[in-house]
């Protein structure tokens, strides 16, 4: 059959159908995909299934089409555009927030760890220290155990003028004439290994210090150190102490001078004091010491 009676039967045909028989067949409305006619044939429930599914899935195409339609549009709002940005810095700053205070918690623990542990060490490095000044406390007292102070004595030459110099003063002499004479203990110059004159004279009286050649000479002068007590010069002998042991000595001494204890004395570079006349002696070692004693 040709080309030309084919056309014309399908025009015939259109001329006997009616006008809605028409408008279906030629329609350019899309039809329904085949797969879909597939499935719609027969009664299973398996075609209803996959009928039901196939119309859902073109919902969903249909409403996220619509959804993204939807916030595109929004996003074009400045203000909806704002309230996104907001809510996104609030969620953002939430888990940032989190996220600091979990590392700040952690270094501030380790820090506190840190501290505590350095905190110790010092501790201890302070009470050995301490251990270590006590002991050389007592090392530089032990090697001033043959030395003597002999004090309140006058700065003046044998003819009485004024020596230019502390150096002018012959201090051997002054230290043999108080031992032999004033306190009766016979010494030669050759058990004095050294002798000068210590700080600054003050009011025409001044300080001299004397090493003894040995102990056992230096310990018989200073046991005899009370014929000295109704001296007309008012001369005195002491024990050669440390910066330290001398600062206890003048706090006993003012404590004295006040009253708040009965006396005080040094042996030997140790220091004692009686808080009554006739109390128990107390040996010093600090000035802590003295407090502890005083309020017990």
């Amino acid at each position: 059959m040709s080309s030309a009676e084919n056309r014309s039967e399908v025009i015939d045909e259109a001329a006997n159908m009616s006008e809605n028989e028409r408008k279906r067949r030629f329609s350019h409305t899309p039809q329904k995909p085949p797969a879909k006619k597939a499935l719609l044939k027969g009664n299973s429930d398996s075609a209803d299934f996959h009928f039901d599914l196939i119309e859902n899935q073109e919902t969903d195409v249909d409403d996220d089409s619509e959804l993204r339609t939807a916030v595109m549009n929004a996003l074009e709002d400045g203000d909806v555009l704002s309230d996104l940005t907001n809510r996104i810095m609030l969620s953002v700053k939430s888990a940032l927030k989190k996220e600091v205070n979990d590392a700040v918690a952690k270094k501030t623990a380790d820090l506190r760890e840190t501290v505590r542990v350095q905190a110790n060490e010092i501790i201890d490095l302070k009470k050995r220290i301490e251990k270590i000044e006590i002991r050389a406390e007592e090392q530089e007292q032990y090697t001033r155990r043959n030395c003597l102070r002999f004090s309140n004595i006058p700065f003046k030459l044998p003819d009485g003028s004024t020596p230019q110099s502390p150096w002018d003063l012959d201090t051997d002499k002054i230290v043999l004439d108080i031992c032999n004479n004033k306190l009766g203990v016979p010494i030669q110059e050759d058990d004095i290994s050294r002798s000068h004159v210590v700080g600054t004279p003050d009011k025409g009286k001044c300080q001299i210090i004397a090493r003894f050649v040995t102990y056992r000479k230096r310990q018989k002068v200073f046991a005899a150190k009370s014929n000295l007590r109704n001296d007309p010069e008012k001369r005195y002998i002491v024990e050669d102490l440390t910066k330290y042991r001398f600062g206890i000595v003048k706090r006993l001494g003012q404590l004295r001078k006040d009253r708040k204890i009965a006396q005080y004395w040094t042996f030997d570079g140790r220091i004692f004091m009686r808080t009554e006349e006739h109390g128990p002696k107390i040996l010093l070692k600090s000035m802590e010491d003295i407090e502890k004693r005083l309020r017990s």
